[in-house]
């Protein structure tokens, strides 16, 4: 995320989100009520013709009061809607409604009453999460491969790579089946790595899978290799991802990853509330054990932090107490297990009676 422009005394700031995870920031600290400013494309109606028709197209800079906000990972868009308040009067009525869509390198400006601190955190981490590398996990079984991008936001599931593999009876046609196989695994994972900023692979799977897939990776891409890790799990497909995210796995690859924290410590949270032992949840059970000092993680969802402005409040207290606060994401598993006890809870120090 790029900052272009800061001018909080009047509540105003120029950003540019340069991929799919800026639009995740983005999308969280733009709330219903804030003034958007960017371009958008509106149908204009020639009224000098005769017949009716549904009008052109027209692009034009407009500033919208902010209603709804939709992100779409998969199509790599925030549309960001509202009534419109500022544009070409010649065009537009106000008062109307409009879709801005931002996607990544274009530039917005938008403006609050006021800009909250964790706001701002938010962008000041997202401008960090720019210059960290991400991870690739290939959940990889007989004849099924599934490609998983950890991105700051959550996971996203790029591709589900297919390939009928013929039995051992006949072993050459088994081989040359597999060979097939693993060749456009790997070449997948090729392309995704060169497209975005991979810094590591985990191969995860059951059996021998994974290895003959890092044997094809490294035959075809020996460089790729370097960046490959070997990750046994029970099963594959989705399940083995989340395997591998729930062991921390990525952790120990790199040293920072969001998703892995955020799950751990949603993982955490449960195994205390599950026993009876050193977790709270609720509003209300939550401020109270902030107030005795007890509380040693206090786990927000975005999606409570957006329904609950008096969060802040509550954020600087559990900070004053040297708690750790972490913001979790809905877009994955751990914020909507977060969610599912109200969307805010704590890891405790101590019991509090």
């Amino acid at each position: 995320m790029k900052i272009l422009h800061r001018n909080l005394k009047e509540g105003i700031l120029k950003l540019r989100p340069e991929n799919v995870d800026d639009l995740w920031y983005l999308k969280s600290i733009v709330e219903e009520g804030d003034l958007l400013y960017g371009v958008a494309y509106r149908r204009v109606r020639d009224e000098e013709r005769v017949r009716a028709d549904k009008g052109e197209r027209v692009r034009m800079f407009l500033g919208i009061k902010v209603k709804q906000v939709e992100f779409s990972s998969y199509a790599m868009r925030l549309r960001v809607t509202g009534e419109v308040f500022s544009g070409p009067e010649d065009l537009i009525s106000f008062g109307t409604h409009q879709t801005i869509e931002i996607k990544p390198g274009d530039e917005v400006t938008l403006q609050k009453r006021e800009w909250r601190r964790w706001h701002l955190e938010r962008l000041a981490e997202a401008e960090k999460a720019a210059r960290e590398a991400r991870v690739l996990i290939a959940a990889v079984e007989e004849g099924e491969a599934e490609l998983a991008l950890v991105r700051r936001y959550g996971v996203d599931y790029l591709a589900r790579i297919t390939g009928s593999i013929a039995g051992k009876r006949n072993l050459k046609q088994h081989e040359a089946s597999a060979k097939q196989f693993y060749a456009e695994v790997a070449g997948k994972i090729a392309e995704v790595v060169d497209k975005e900023n991979v810094e590591a692979v985990v191969l995860a799977g059951p059996g021998f899978w994974k290895e003959a897939l890092l044997n094809a990776i490294k035959e075809r891409y020996p460089e790729l290799a370097k960046r490959c890790y070997l990750e046994g799990t029970g099963c594959g497909g989705r399940s083995a991802v989340q395997e591998v995210l729930r062991r921390r796995v990525i952790e120990r690859i790199l040293k920072e990853s969001r998703i892995s924290e955020e799950t751990a410590q949603v993982e955490r949270f449960y195994e205390e509330l599950a026993k009876g032992g050193l977790a709270a949840y609720g509003m209300a059970e939550v401020s109270r054990a902030i107030e005795y000092g007890a509380v040693d993680t206090l786990l927000i969802s975005d999606n409570f932090l957006r329904r609950h402005p008096e969060c802040d409040e509550l954020i600087e207290r559990a900070k004053a107490i040297r708690a750790v606060v972490l913001i979790v994401s809905t877009e994955h598993e751990a914020g909507e297990r977060l969610e599912a006890v109200g969307g805010i809870a704590a890891i405790l120090r101590y019991r509090v009676g």
